[in-house]
């Protein structure tokens, strides 16, 4: 029997990330094995493939990801990152069966989803593509100067793109040759393919609102018609006989970005979209936190061929698989009572998904007419081998009446722990039944972790979601009263030896927390946010993103007073607390000033603080960073709360 100990921040790079399942017509499933190399500071993917035999590399790697089968069930199409910096992406196809992997096309603009069309003659596919065309085009680092006329200047993870769009192209699979079926200035989020051949696809069209789309039908002859316009979609699926769309969106015109998706029916000949999951009050996504995820191509929605629409829901930290058809109630297919189903795909009858728990990292599940089993077991060595902590949930009664859940996950078995309240991003994520790596870590470094849903979180109604306008109000009551109560409820926390983390708006309410109390004896703030004004004009998103979540749809020359009320900074003379900041200098969603201007001014205040800058790593370094990067931060991290907690 392996030996059991707790978790180390290096036990990250022996996990298994395990995604991308494409279900066959026969049964068979392919999907994406993602491990952590630390030698060449990557990530290795290969194709697998799992069946009622086992399970099996198809592919040798290292960066081969999202797999999809082709419609007769024989080839699978994969996606071939480069490993080097200036290498080309290729669309690669391979027999089911084994055997070595052809060329179809390759890029130096890598590929986003790829799709094969119902006759297998096409593999259609995103990429952000230079608007000028490739031949012409130039590397940033390449130019003498940069000219720019759009929006945005630059996006997290992919650096500057005023230039470039995502379009819509498909390639012949026997041929080679690439045709462009949907380009210009505006960008494709979403598409699909009928039986027939005609193809709908969801677009841009103002820069100042890229969050708004329209949905576009482009006809077998090459003519277009936009069917829907002024919802936020997300994805797109084909009725079986191609009379309807399913439309995974939200309409964001009341309650902006804190309105749930929703799937609906819409007829593309006319009509309205009929909505057919508003009555769940839950959001149609999946919004689980985790940080053991492995790439992913998987379709938000699917219409099955029985006429079952299947898509995701995110409920109080759990997040189910659930089905609808129009004129029924949503049905759930899939309710763990406390588990995360990540990805699904569906055909014949059958539904491969993937599933994680809080002390189970990411497997494939299989189910049929014979109810539901694991295919894989990738990770078992790791789990029997750790000591895994099992969260205990907690429900707190906030002031106002509001139920707020809470998990503690603590290590001891009697006495009193150091604790650490961490805080999700968003503010529209959860936290409850994911699999996280570093809350296990920090558990095994001997902290309790308190993490909780207070309001603004997802999970719960579009009500306990919305924030907008209030963000270090509820919330911030919410954070506090949970971290009161929690110790009476879980009686060994220390009360003396509390620290506070969290990161992007959990980075944001992490100083807004230090500025305004110092019951907590060290804090981390991570990809923060400390000022509103300085945000608004460099971040990706933030021209839209603040003005919606702080000042009521205004600029922030209309409404300074208020982006700077809203700012930690302007509160920093209260803090006392000790606090590392961790940031990503290529964190284009939380710009690298918000974390300098809390440093240097706690520097002049005589607080005690250290600044840890991550060169070439972005806003999602605790997820998706290199390994060494993530190793690095997670050390940081517990170093400097045993440096002040113990």
């Amino acid at each position: 029997m392996p030996r059991i100990r707790p978790v180390t921040p290096e036990d990250l790079l022996e996990l298994v990330l395990v995604s991308s399942p494409s279900l066959s017509s026969e049964g068979a499933v392919a999907y994406t094995v993602t491990r952590l190399n630390y030698e060449a500071n990557r990530y290795d993917s290969s194709v697998w493939v799992a069946d009622s035999s086992g399970y099996k590399p198809l592919t040798g790697g290292p960066g081969d990801v999202c797999p999809k089968w082709s419609p007769r069930g024989d080839l699978v199409a994969f996606v071939r990152k480069p490993q080097e910096k200036k290498g080309k992406a290729g669309i690669y196809v391979v027999r089911g069966s084994g055997g070595e992997a052809w060329k179809v096309f390759e890029s130096r603009f890598g590929f986003r989803e790829i799709e094969w069309s119902p006759d297998g003659r096409w593999i259609y596919f995103t990429q952000r593509a230079p608007l000028g065309g490739e031949k012409e085009w130039k590397d940033y680092s390449e130019r003498d100067v940069l000219v720019i006329d759009s929006l945005p200047v630059w996006f997290n993870g992919e650096g500057f793109v005023f230039d470039r769009r995502v379009g819509l192209f498909r390639v012949d699979v026997k041929s080679g040759v690439v045709e462009e079926v949907a380009r210009g200035a505006f960008n494709v989020v979403a598409y699909s393919v009928s039986r027939e051949g005609r193809v709908a696809y969801a677009r841009t069209y103002d820069e100042l609102k890229p969050y708004l789309h329209e949905v576009v039908v482009r006809e077998t002859d090459g003519s277009e018609n936009v069917v829907l316009r002024g919802l936020s979609v997300a994805g797109l699926s084909w009725s079986p006989n191609g009379s309807s769309l399913a439309v995974h969106a939200r309409d964001v015109n009341v309650r902006g970005f804190a309105a749930h998706f929703q799937v609906y029916r819409l007829d593309p000949s006319g009509g309205e979209p009929e909505c057919l999951t508003c009555s769940l009050e839950r959001n149609v996504s999946n919004t689980a936190n985790s940080d053991v995820r492995g790439p992913s191509c998987s379709k938000t929605v699917q219409w099955s061929d029985d006429g079952w629409i299947y898509f995701l829901v995110s409920d109080a930290g759990s997040v189910h698989l659930y089905k609808v058809k129009p004129g029924e109630d949503p049905q759930p297919v899939i309710a763990p009572s406390c588990g995360v189903v990540d990805e699904y795909s569906v055909s014949g009858g059958k539904i491969a998904y993937t599933m994680m728990t809080p002390t189970q990292p990411k497997e494939l599940y299989l189910r049929d007419g014979s109810g539901d089993r694991r295919l894989t077991g990738h990770n078992d060595s790791w789990v029997k081998s750790r000591r895994l902590i099992e969260p205990r949930k907690y429900v707190v009664e906030a002031s106002d009446g509001a139920l707020i859940d809470v998990w503690v996950m603590d290590p001891s078995d009697s006495g009193a722990s150091p604790w650490i309240l961490y805080i999700h991003g968003g503010p529209k994520t959860m936290y409850g039944c994911g699999f996280i790596h570093e809350f296990q870590a920090l558990a095994g470094a001997g902290f309790a972790v308190v993490y909780s849903n207070p309001r603004g979180s997802d999970g719960y109604t579009e009500e306990f979601a919305d924030i907008r306008g209030r963000y270090g109000e509820r919330d911030y009551k919410d954070l506090m009263e949970v971290a009161d109560k929690i110790t009476q409820l879980h009686r060994s926390l220390d009360p003396e030896r509390a620290g506070v983390t969290g990161g992007s708006y959990g980075g944001f309410m992490t100083n807004w927390i230090i500025t305004h109390t110092n019951r907590f004896k060290a804090a981390v703030t991570q990809r923060s946010c400390s000022n509103w004004i300085s945000k608004y004009g460099t971040t990706d998103i933030g021209w839209y993103f603040n003005k919606d979540q702080i000042a009521k749809g205004k600029p922030v020359w209309e409404a300074i007073e208020v982006y700077w009320e809203k700012s930690p900074l302007k509160y920093v003379e209260n803090v006392k607390t000790p606090l590392l900041i961790i940031h990503s200098l290529e964190d284009y969603r939380c710009y690298v000033d918000q974390a300098t201007q809390m440093f240097v001014a706690l520097k002049e205040l005589g607080v005690k603080t250290r600044l840890a800058l991550f060169p070439g790593e972005n806003h999602d370094l605790s997820r998706t960073g290199r390994p060494r990067s993530r190793l690095a931060r997670l050390k940081l991290i517990i170093e400097w709360f045993k440096e002040n907690l113990l």
